[in-house]
């Protein structure tokens, strides 16, 4: 299966342009960009869908992050990081735990109306504005969140806001804040919503 014209093996298999990608990522980002055909931190995120454990666990390895055998209780994994992730980047203004079910099926975004399946237009309003607030890391990890929870592109939350960075940006961007690795383990023990 591809999504957007990147298959998991361009993410794992041999001296891909994924794998080269996420290698340059401590390079000047144009140098990047020459380099590798260009795509967006969405297909990052979206190509998960289509990594089994042995790929996830090769893409956090590019990311930086330290080895991690495979959780025993991927949901509470994945929750657990999730949390620290929202906590430590301060993302609590977009995302709230109030949904019913465990683990991370209890978080979902705010500015929507659950009950009636329906955008609440003020609420949207504020967690856009928020969203926009914040710093390019910040934005990277709530949007990588959004697709995470959405299964691919969102129209509903990410409208009219910034969320279309190019891979190669991202990831320098990720990097030279230190955050990379904590981004990598949240699409590694990601287990489906």
């Amino acid at each position: 299966m591809t999504r957007k014209n990147i298959t998991t093996a361009e993410i794992t298999a041999g001296r891909t342009d994924a794998e080269h990608l996420l290698s340059l990522t401590s390079a000047d980002a144009a140098d990047a960009e020459r380099a590798v055909p260009p795509f967006r931190l969405t297909q990052l995120v979206m190509a998960r869908f289509d990594m089994d454990v042995v790929e996830a666990a090769v893409f956090l390895n590019f990311c930086g992050a330290a080895t991690t055998p495979t959780p025993q209780n991927a949901d509470a994994e994945f929750h657990a990081h999730l949390r620290r992730v929202i906590d430590r980047y301060r993302l609590d203004c977009l995302f709230v735990e109030d949904a019913p079910g465990q683990y991370h099926h209890t978080t979902r975004p705010r500015g929507y109306d659950y009950s009636v399946d329906a955008v609440h237009p003020k609420d949207m309003e504020t967690w856009r504005a928020d969203y926009r607030n914040m710093h390019s890391v910040q934005q990277m990890f709530a949007a990588s969140i959004i697709w995470l929870y959405r299964g691919g592109k969102d129209r509903v939350w990410l409208r009219r806001v910034p969320c279309t960075w190019p891979a190669t940006e991202a990831l320098l961007a990720l990097r030279e804040s230190g955050a990379l690795s904590d981004w990598g383990r949240l699409i590694f023990f990601f287990p489906g919503w």
